[in-house]
């Protein structure tokens, strides 16, 4: 039982400890990975080398490649520049086995003890201490667990366990352990460690550790599509390109291995020979020939690999609506040129308003998975977008541009919220079993306001005076409204209670297109400054009203 125990302490605190120096990490410089990524698509060669070197940081293949993941889908470059850097972050994580190899007993003790008195004088709350210091304690309660780990099978009877593995331990059985325990534990490196502790005290040896690992390199490529879960387009195809470096990995060491008696040589030997005897440093060296053999031939190959991802998991809407086509990194070495780009990709954004409303008089069976799908890349885009300004911003403008920066920042915040305003009012009323009348009219309307102010922004500025006019002040009407169904919603139920807050969505959603209106002319035309926007009072009582429904 103190076996077991012990085995099982390692690995939570080994599973917990990867978690937060990974999150950790990721905070304190996720910046810099990013833009360490970004630069390292003009090759192969050196999306390799930094993809290895974001694995070994962050032992997490999943953690580089969800972040290639996103700088993908915000255009920062393709799925083709990305695989190299997917297939590298496979190499990067083989160094936690080759630590787990190494006597570190003593190290951790030590490094239990600082970790804790830097707690303790609360070096975490220091400025640019506390991600920092998070890291520390996750690498601490990973050399833990490692050291649980291999201490666990020591006090195990290696005799007679030794005779019921002989036994039992086929190369079959042995592949199809690895494979389950790597699909459950999504991690390659975890079985390999536990084969590596039983390696040390004898209980297996290098032929029996080999088909082990062997299933579990392939389990955790199939561990990274399952926990995609409904992940589809350019998100899952990185997905695949896990799955695609474990089976290449597993083809060619595999092969080799079965190979080599054909040449009269015996690959086993050889990797003992290699590891000079020693079986940690052995397993280390196949678990790591295991991920060079799978990266080197995807990532050269990426125009192939590209094609069977793609084909795999085919772009999607939400991919198309969630790239940028204006805005992009290069662009913040010229601060005029990138405010006029983050200005026509919001307007871009203010036209694609009125595709997140239902039109009530077409039957489209897939419309409504289509609207999703273009909310969520619309949301993505304008997200995007925030973040792009706000580097303008702190990147330091003149003043004439930065007012111009500050007033944009206004109404691309204005946008993503008539974005979301407009998806729950969707919501709402494609919630119907039947669509009421009312709430007909009001969706109805609701997308005629939204299509004038996306025409409106390639018009003249008359355009934009009409829709301030149309969308203004219509509080008594609509209360009045909300009063009548208030009145009717305990009798007539569910359907009542979602016309009062399709009702107050609406009013929301109007106020938010006069604002956007009159945020889109020009802050300098002295002519509009007797029109104010929308107060915040205002907004925050249509709020409440919504909360209220």
């Amino acid at each position: 039982m103190l076996v077991i125990a012990e085995l099982m302490a390692g690995l939570g605190l080994l599973f917990v400890g990867l978690k937060a120096m990974s999150t950790h990490l990721q905070q304190a410089t996720g910046r810099k990975v990013r833009g360490l990524l970004r630069r390292a698509t003009r090759s192969p060669v050196t999306g390799l080398l930094c993809g290895t070197l974001a694995g070994a940081a962050t032992q997490s293949s999943n953690a580089v490649a969800v972040i290639s993941g996103n700088l993908v889908r915000g255009n920062a470059f393709t799925t083709r520049d990305a695989i190299p850097i997917v297939a590298g972050g496979n190499i990067g994580t083989s160094a936690l086995v080759f630590v787990a190899a190494i006597d570190f007993r003593l190290l951790v003790l030590y490094l239990v003890g600082v970790v804790g008195i830097g707690f303790h004088f609360r070096l975490d709350r220091r400025q640019g201490m506390g991600e920092w210091m998070g890291v520390a304690l996750g690498l601490v309660l990973v050399l833990l667990g490692l050291d649980f780990i291999k201490q666990a099978p020591r006090a195990l009877d290696v005799a007679a366990l030794a005779l019921n593995l002989d036994s039992g331990v086929t190369p079959l059985v042995g592949f199809i352990l690895g494979l389950v325990a790597s699909t459950i534990s999504q991690s390659s490196s975890t079985p390999t460690i536990l084969v590596l502790a039983l390696m040390q005290t004898g209980l297996l040896g290098l032929d029996d550790a080999l088909c082990i690992v062997l299933g579990a390199n392939l389990g955790s490529g199939f561990a990274a599509v399952i926990s995609a879960g409904a992940l589809r387009g350019t998100g899952r195809q990185l997905c695949y390109v896990h799955v695609l470096v474990k089976m290449v990995g597993c083809a060619v060491v595999g092969g080799a291995v079965l190979l080599a008696p054909l040449f009269g040589r015996d690959a086993l030997a050889a990797l003992d020979q290699l590891g000079r005897g020693e079986a940690s440093l052995s397993l280390s060296l196949l678990f790591l020939t295991l991920q060079v053999a799978g990266a080197l031939p995807v990532a050269f190959a990426r125009g192939l690999t590209e094609r069977i991802v793609a084909a795999l998991s085919p772009p999607t809407v939400e991919d198309g609506a969630a790239r940028p086509r204006f805005i992009h990194d290069e662009a913040l070495a010229d601060p005029i040129t990138a405010l006029d780009l983050a200005i026509s990709e919001t307007l871009r954004l203010v036209k694609l308003l009125p595709t997140l409303l239902p039109d009530l008089d077409q039957t489209e069976t897939d419309a409504a998975g289509e609207r999703l799908a273009l909310w969520r890349g619309a949301a993505s885009v304008g997200l995007a977008v925030d973040q792009f300004v706000a580097e303008l911003i702190a990147a330091g403008l003149a003043r004439d541009s930065l007012e111009v920066a500050l007033h944009h920042q206004s109404l691309v915040e204005n946008v993503r919220i008539l974005q979301d305003t407009l998806h729950d009012f969707t919501e709402v009323v494609e919630g119907f079993d039947e669509v009421p009348p009312l709430a007909f009219a009001l969706s109805e309307s609701l997308r005629a306001i939204t299509l004038s102010l996306a025409d409106a922004t390639d018009g003249p500025g008359e355009d934009l005076d009409l829709i301030i006019a149309l969308a203004g002040d219509r509080s008594e009407m609509l209360n009045r409204i909300r009063r009548q169904l208030a009145a009717t919603a305990l009798d007539a139920g569910s359907d009542a209670r979602q016309l009062l807050l399709a009702t107050s969505l609406f009013e929301r959603a109007i106020w938010l297109v006069r604002r956007s209106a009159i945020a889109l002319r020009a802050p300098e035309n002295e002519d509009n400054r007797d029109r104010p926007a929308a107060s915040g009072a205002d907004i925050k009582r249509v709020e409440a009203d919504a909360h209220r429904a």
